[in-house]
């Protein structure tokens, strides 16, 4: 087996070609987020990483001009659900503030990065 060069996240749009974000008309789709620590990492503690995954949805969005509130759907996708349940509505609510977007919840046996519980999915309404 070839040693694979590790990838920041900042690289992987490009390597793996997909978008951050797309819109089409209204609407806006985002990729799946995960939450990570500033050098690419798992965050170790369940709470902390779901917040971390929230605040990238945050910041995908705001690069288009929209906001969490905006957000109309979430799914998200779970390893060893529903453990971590209770970390993970907190840091859902705080999200979405006062926006209660349709949510769908799926518990899956891993994600595409080992260590990750969670990845995050939106889509969210915005008028050009």
């Amino acid at each position: 087996m070839t040693d694979q060069p590790a990838m920041s996240p900042d690289d992987w749009a490009e390597v793996l070609r997909y978008s951050d974000v797309i819109r089409a008309g209204d609407m806006l789709y985002l990729s799946g987020q995960v939450g990570l620590d500033d050098n690419g990492v798992p965050q170790a503690d369940p709470a902390a990483q779901f917040r971390a995954a929230f605040a990238k949805i945050a910041e995908v969005l705001a690069t288009v001009g929209a906001t969490p509130e905006d957000v109309v759907d979430l799914t998200s996708f779970h390893v060893d659900y529903p453990s971590n349940m209770e970390a993970f509505f907190a840091a859902k609510n705080e999200f979405q503030g006062a926006g209660r977007p349709a949510w769908t919840a799926v518990g899956v046996a891993s994600l595409a990065m080992p260590a990750t519980l969670v990845e995050i999915k939106a889509v969210a309404y915005k008028p050009a």
